[in-house]
């Protein structure tokens, strides 16, 4: 049945199309239109792309940031692409940062309060999934909104210049929308459209926590009330599920170990034994997984289980893809190898050009990602790494050998 529509629609496009240009023609108006892109130089069309380009953009971003704060949530920083618009204790500053290129688009930081229940919680994330779907109905609803307006400028305006341009922007305004449309059904693991997003903060709760944690990080404010409450629901939520290679599990048992680590929180016993038994399946050949196993290594090493902490660092050597960034593999390696004590990495870890942030520094306008990993060079309390020898009985076994 579904192929019959096809060929219909197959069909019935030429006819339509052409009856179309033909009552155009017509009425003289496919002339006013070829008339004024006749009058475009062809220096005005990268211009007008790049003009098209930022409207669209910014409209969208302004979906989400509107969205954000008609409902009570102050902001915190506004991209797109190379501008910066973003706030800290002072008020609101701009800078331009070039590198931001390789974003090809824009964001939206909100700047968080202070969730410490579970009323809060509940509350904040639906805003930012009604936030998350703003910004997609703001790019559809523009859309029809530039093409309604071209045609009455066809219809209705004697200018060739204004109709040109107006092609020309309408033209580029469906390509570019067309574009981002598709982008927001996309994801990956670390991507997300925005209609993915916003299918996800609906129905997948650690997708929902580890995006919140994520962005309350970038908050003007630090909160302790927030630091445990997170930690708290972290710690439940683990508990609950089945542990696997998940990189929403990987974030939020990494964020549990942190807690343990460098919070001094509590260890819950029933988790404790979920991650004696939780597999590091070979080979590490991503990011997030890898920082997990090193991060275990410090765990284990915390709660005095030398042995195994040193074993799991040797294991995660033969295991770890050397297709992964040599840098960022250097320095988690020497970052553990100094904070379980293993060998002094103090000047390796004081030069910033070996301090691995990833695309933290995307956030830099907001974050300092060195700052934030400061901490997390801290040395962990020497353990004494020891094992008992029984001489009677070595002494008996090479008795044994020399007698055979």
């Amino acid at each position: 049945m579904k192929k019959k529509y096809r060929l219909l629609v197959l069909g019935f496009t030429p006819i339509i199309i052409g009856s179309i240009y033909v009552l155009l023609v017509y009425h003289g108006i496919w002339f006013r239109f070829t008339d004024g892109l006749a009058e475009l130089k062809f220096i005005h069309y990268p211009l007008m792309f790049i003009v098209t380009f930022y409207v669209t953009l910014t409209m969208h971003e302004l979906g989400h940031f509107f969205a954000f704060l008609f409902q009570g949530i102050p902001l915190r920083a506004l991209y797109l692409t190379i501008f910066v618009f973003y706030k800290d204790k002072q008020g609101w500053h701009f800078t331009i940062k070039p590198k931001l290129w390789v974003l090809g688009g824009g964001l939206v930081i909100p700047d968080l309060q202070n969730i410490d229940s579970d009323e809060i919680y509940q509350s904040v994330t639906s805003k930012f999934a009604k936030s998350l779907i703003a910004a997609p109905m703001v790019t559809i609803v523009f859309l029809g909104f530039v093409i309604f307006t071209f045609i009455l400028s066809v219809l209705y305006s004697s200018s060739s210049v204004w109709i040109g341009f107006n092609a020309v922007f309408t033209l580029f305004t469906i390509l570019l929308s067309t574009l981002y449309i598709y982008t927001f059904k996309l994801s990956s693991q670390s991507f997300y459209g925005d209609f993915v997003a916003y299918r996800k903060m609906k129905t997948d709760e650690t997708f929902k926590l580890a995006q919140v944690m994520q962005y309350a990080m970038f908050s003007t404010e630090n909160y302790d009330t927030r630091d445990q409450y997170f930690f708290t629901k972290t710690k439940e939520m683990l508990k609950t599920i089945k542990l696997s290679s998940n990189v929403f599990h990987v974030m939020l048992l990494t964020q549990y170990i942190d807690g343990i680590m460098r919070d001094h929180q509590e260890i819950d016993l029933v988790l404790h034994e979920k991650i004696k038994t939780y597999a590091i399946k070979p080979p590490l050949k991503d990011e997030h997984s890898l920082m997990l196993a090193y991060e275990l290594c410090a765990y284990f090493y915390k709660l005095k289980d030398v042995e195994k902490a040193y074993r799991l660092f040797e294991d995660i050597e033969k295991r770890v893809s050397q297709k992964l960034d040599e840098k960022m593999r250097n320095y988690l390696k020497y970052r553990t190898m100094h904070i379980i004590n293993l060998e002094d990495q103090e000047a390796f870890l004081s030069n910033k050009d070996n301090i691995y942030i990833g695309n933290s520094w995307i956030f830099e306008a907001v974050a300092d990602p060195y700052e934030l990993l400061v901490e997390q060079h801290e040395k962990l309390p020497f353990v004494e790494y020891k094992s008992e020898v029984h001489f009677e009985e070595l002494l008996a076994s090479n008795e044994q050998k020399s007698d055979q």
